[in-house]
């Protein structure tokens, strides 16, 4: 297993990866591949693989000046949960985001990931109920 930060030729292979996952909550516009030659570019986008198989992803963005971070996605193949790759993912996002010298990131959870994140320090903060409406 290996976890790096994505190589653009990945781009389409993560996209439809991530929308793949009901867990994300997405539609297949919500995150188009320019959005994640963005993040490759000025954000964080990780990959986690076993052999050549894509197997886990996280993502996220981070503004130096402000000091904060995003942590806007992080999804593992059903089979490879409760190995600790998403731990895994997270601790390498933290790792880059301290390098940058930010002193906090943001996240949305989804219920089944409170666990994860509570188990690696992360407080919960003000309680948002999400909505959506389709049309």
């Amino acid at each position: 297993m290996e976890i790096r930060k994505a190589k653009l030729s990945e781009i389409s292979a993560i996209k439809k990866f991530v929308d793949s996952f009901a867990e994300m909550d997405v539609i297949s516009e919500t995150f188009s591949e320019k959005y994640y030659q963005r993040i490759l570019n000025k954000g964080i986008l990780l990959a986690c693989l076993d052999k050549d198989e894509l197997i886990g992803v996280c993502f996220g963005t981070y503004n130096i000046k402000e000091k904060w971070a995003d942590l806007l996605g992080l999804a593992v193949k059903q089979d490879w949960r409760k190995k600790g790759i998403g731990s895994s993912l997270i601790k390498e996002f933290e790792k880059i985001v301290k390098q940058n010298k930010i002193g906090m990131i943001d996240l949305y959870a989804e219920k089944n990931q409170i666990k994860l994140f509570n188990e690696l320090g992360y407080l919960e903060g003000r309680t948002y109920t999400s909505f959506r409406k389709k049309f």
